[in-house]
């Protein structure tokens, strides 16, 4: 065993426990907690005390005197009803059932429990990623987010790695490029909105987000040449390598988006922008507790776009069962 090298690790790595700093808060995506905490071998109680310790952990790891553990117990924002090229999270339907169950109960104990360092955030009508988000810009200078859902990553603030304690800082636009993380083959990892335009393209396997399916013949000579030119050349699906070729140079969330919007019309010539909106709304952290936070931001950065009839019709349908949660008392 190679001990100097331990110890060089070691030093180089961030501390397990930091010292507190006053006022900073951890948003803490608490349903990964519960899914950690979920033994089937134990009893429900005997996983909620673990909870609560896992959560007291992560506080430490993130040097904060508070912990916003948010949780998901309800709805999905509206991402369900929208979603039309794939079923939104279909993957996940019907598997680990006995898991789900215990992770459900879980949820529904934290949402009860608060202490002078744990406040919960219990989201009946979006997700927990959407609570994580708007809660770390609304206190940007105190606030660190915490979460394995690389979706966060495009979030602007403090992030705290869940497993190392690595702190790091996301802003602005970002980067996004294919590195070593311990995995068989090398990954595509992303910061900052970059990593939103990059996940546009290639879709989010976990939530079953198809992002865009292929990727035009045309533009595949563009941006990924063949030594031979073919123009021919049949589309190719649109995964991790051809979206960073896509947006490689990109620097600035205008150029992304009119890359990103030229590959949709390539794919979909007669409505890209109404498909663009249904895969942004699905992939997008929103900023706000707006349904159209993601609309906006694309208006933003100079799309000009819009739900359209039959998206709004959706999500007409998912503000009636906010509503009809509301009258079980599920609020």
């Amino acid at each position: 065993m190679d001990y100097a090298a331990i110890g060089k690790l070691a030093a180089e790595s961030d501390s397990v426990v930091r010292p507190v700093v006053a006022g900073r808060i951890l948003q803490y995506d608490t349903d990964f907690g519960c899914y950690e905490c979920a033994h089937l071998d134990d009893t429900v109680e005997q996983n909620f005390r673990q909870l609560k310790k896992h959560i007291e952990v992560k506080r430490a790891l993130a040097g904060a005197e508070r912990v916003n553990a948010h949780v998901t117990l309800g709805l999905k924002g509206g991402r369900n009803e929208i979603a039309t090229v794939k079923p939104y999270q279909e993957q996940r339907v019907g598997k680990n059932a006995d898991i789900k169950e215990r992770v459900r109960l879980l949820r529904s104990l934290l949402a009860n429990y608060k202490t002078n360092t744990v406040t919960p955030v219990a989201n009946m009508y979006t997700e927990a990623d959407d609570s994580l988000s708007i809660y770390q810009l609304e206190d940007i200078e105190n606030s660190v987010l915490m979460s394995g859902d690389k979706d966060l990553h495009m979030v602007a603030g403090m992030h705290c790695d869940q497993k190392t304690g690595r702190m790091y800082k996301v802003e602005g636009f970002g980067e996004t490029s294919t590195k070593e993380v311990g995995n068989v083959k090398p990954k595509l990892c992303g910061t900052g909105t970059s990593w939103f335009w990059h996940q546009l393209l290639m879709g989010d396997t976990a939530d079953n987000i198809p992002g865009l399916p292929k990727l035009s013949g045309p533009l595949c000579n563009r941006y990924i040449p063949l030594k031979k030119h073919n123009p021919k050349r049949k589309a190719i699906a649109c995964g991790p390598a051809k979206a960073e070729a896509i947006l490689k140079g990109v620097t600035n969330d205008k150029n992304a988006m009119d890359r990103v919007l030229e590959a949709y019309q390539g794919f979909y010539p007669d409505n890209a922008r109404e498909m663009l909106v249904e895969q942004a709304f699905l992939l997008w952290m929103r900023r706000t507790n707006k349904i159209n936070d993601c609309v906006l931001f694309l208006n933003e950065v100079g799309l000009k776009c819009t739900f359209s009839a039959k998206q709004m019709k959706a999500l007409q349908k998912y503000k009636e069962l906010c509503l009809i949660q509301k009258e079980q008392g599920d609020f």
